[in-house]
C-alpha cells in the first residue's frame, strides 16, 4: 500500500465539518486519561491503513466503497485528508480495562457525551492504550444495519501485549512502521462488516454458514475478514464474504451489507454542490445530515445523485436573512432540492433596514401629500405600501435607497391630523414600517 501522509495539521477533538453528503463513517484516535496520546505518530498510519481498506474494498465490489468523513485540508486530498478526531478519554486505564462492562460500551459512552453521536455517521474508534490488556480481544462492535450515532460503533483495541508486528501474531500494529494493510486492517473491516449490520441472527432462514457457537462470524472459509477466527494477515488475501452467500452481495432475503447506506455507490452519478454564506450570514445547515453546516464563505460538498437535501439559513446577529440564489425551489429561509447536476447556491443576507431621512411634503394646489424615505441600505424590498387614512394612493415608487408614496387629500380633510404608513415588503413579509402623523394644513 502507498504510504499516506495524514495532513490535517493540528489534531483536533471534535468532528470537522463535513465535505461528504450522505451516511459517513468517521475515525476516532482515543486514549485513557492516564495514557500517552501518540496521535502524531500513527495518524498518517491509520490513513494508510484507512486507504488500504478503501481500495481492497473496490477490489471485492466495483460498485461499493465505504463512504469516509473527509475534512476540507488545504493542503492535501484523498486519505490524507482523512478527518481524524483525537479524543482523550475521561477515565483512566483501569476503567476500560475493566471486565463487568465491555470496553467499547464505555467507550463509546463517553464518546457520545462529548457529542460523537450524529445518527447519519458510524464512528470507527482507535483505542489506545499504554498497559496490557486484560483480555485478547482486538476489536469489538455494535451490530446495526440501520443505525448510526450510539447505535453505530466499532472499536480496533490497541496495547502492547495485543500490538504486534509480525504477521499472523497479536493485533496487528497501529505504528507508523508496522505493517499497513496487514492485520490490524483485517481487523479493523471484521469489526465495520458488523457495524455494517453482518450478520443478520434475526432471519429465518438467514446466512448458511454462521458459526454454530458464534452466530455473528461466519465459518466456511477462515480467508473471510469475518471468519471466527480470521487467517488472513493481510487484506491481500482477504476476502469479503467467501462465496457471497452469506452478508454481502448474497441472493437470500436477509441483511445485505452491500445495501448499506454507508456504502458509496460508485458505479453511479455524484455532484457538487457549492454553498456561498454571503456577509451578515452566520452558517447554512442541510437539516438531512447533521455535520453539513457552512459558515460564512464557500463550502463545498460531494452528494450522491438523487440525495434529497434541505437547506435553511441563519443570520449572524444584527442581520436578516434576504434570499437564495441558485435554488431550485425557495420558501423563506429554505432551500430544497434533489441532487441531479453540480449547484451553486447563494444565500444572501443584510442588515436591517432603517429610515436614515423622512421628508413629508404637502402641495397645496393639487391637493397631494408625498412622504420619503431615505434608507440606510438599497434594494432589499419588492414592494411598497401606502396607507394614509383612508385616501387614495396615486403613487408609490422605491428607488436606491429612496422610497415614497404619494396620496390625493380631499379638502374636507384640510385642518385635520391623519395618521399614515410607509411599509416595505420582500417577498409578502414586512421588512420596515414608517409611520408618522400629520396634520393638513388648512389652506
Amino acid at each position: 500500500m502507498t504510504p499516506v501522509t495524514w495532513c490535517g495539521g493540528v489534531p483536533s477533538a471534535t468532528d470537522r465539518p463535513d465535505t461528504v453528503g450522505g451516511d459517513e463513517v468517521h475515525v476516532i484516535y482515543a486514549t485513557p486519561s492516564d495514557a500517552p496520546d501518540r496521535f502524531t505518530q500513527v495518524a498518517s498510519a491509520i490513513a494508510t491503513d484507512i486507504g488500504a481498506i478503501d481500495a481492497w474494498w473496490r477490489t471485492q465490489d466495483p460498485t461499493r466503497a465505504p463512504r469516509w468523513d473527509l475534512a476540507a485540508f488545504v493542503s492535501c486530498h484523498g486519505f490524507g485528508a482523512l478527518d481524524i478526531s483525537d479524543v482523550k478519554l475521561p477515565h483512566d486505564t483501569a476503567y476500560y480495562n475493566q471486565t463487568a462492562t465491555p470496553r467499547l460500551t464505555l467507550i463509546r459512552d463517553d464518546l457520545v457525551a462529548e457529542g460523537f453521536a450524529d445518527p447519519t455517521k458510524k464512528y470507527l474508534v482507535y483505542y489506545d492504550q499504554a498497559q496490557p490488556s486484560v483480555d485478547a480481544d482486538c476489536g469489538s462492535s455494535f451490530v446495526s444495519a440501520q443505525g448510526g450515532g450510539a447505535a453505530g460503533y466499532a472499536g480496533v483495541f490497541i496495547a502492547p501485549n495485543l500490538e504486534s508486528t509480525v504477521p499472523g501474531r497479536g493485533c496487528g500494529s497501529i505504528e507508523a512502521n508496522g505493517i499497513r494493510g496487514g492485520y490490524l486492517a483485517v481487523v479493523t473491516v471484521h469489526e465495520l462488516v458488523h457495524d455494517l449490520g453482518a450478520l443478520d441472527t434475526t432471519s429465518n432462514p438467514g446466512p448458511p454458514h454462521k458459526c454454530p457457537g458464534d452466530p455473528l462470524d461466519v465459518c466456511d472459509s477462515t480467508l473471510d475478514v469475518l471468519a471466527q477466527d480470521p487467517t488472513a494477515t493481510s487484506l491481500a488475501t482477504a476476502v469479503l464474504d467467501f462465496g457471497h452467500d452469506d452478508y454481502y452481495a448474497h441472493s437470500g432475503k436477509w441483511w445485505d451489507v452491500q445495501d448499506s447506506p454507508w456504502l458509496r455507490h460508485l458505479n453511479a452519478p455524484e455532484f457538487a454542490v457549492r454553498v456561498q454564506v454571503g456577509k451578515g450570514g452566520e452558517s447554512v445547515v442541510d437539516d438531512t445530515q447533521t455535520g453539513l453546516t457552512c459558515a460564512p464563505g464557500l463550502c463545498s460538498w460531494t452528494w450522491a445523485g438523487g440525495s434529497s437535501l434541505t437547506l435553511t439559513a441563519t443570520a449572524a446577529t444584527g442581520y436578516r436573512f434576504v434570499g437564495w440564489t441558485g435554488c431550485p425551489s425557495a420558501e423563506g429561509d429554505t432551500c430544497t432540492f434533489t441532487v441531479g447536476k453540480a449547484l451553486t447556491i447563494g444565500a444572501s443576507f443584510a442588515p436591517p433596514l432603517r429610515v436614515v431621512g423622512f421628508h413629508l411634503a404637502i402641495a397645496r394646489t393639487s391637493s397631494q401629500l408625498t412622504a420619503t424615505v431615505h434608507l440606510n441600505e438599497a434594494g432589499q424590498a419588492d414592494f411598497v405600501g401606502c396607507a394614509f387614512g383612508a385616501q387614495r394612493t396615486l403613487s408609490s415608487s422605491l428607488k436606491g435607497k429612496v422610497a415614497s408614496c404619494t396620496w390625493a387629500v380631499p379638502a374636507r380633510f384640510r385642518g385635520h391630523r391623519i395618521r399614515g404608513t410607509l411599509e416595505l415588503d420582500l417577498k409578502g413579509a414586512a421588512v420596515l414600517t414608517k409611520t408618522f402623523h400629520v396634520t393638513l394644513p388648512r389652506r
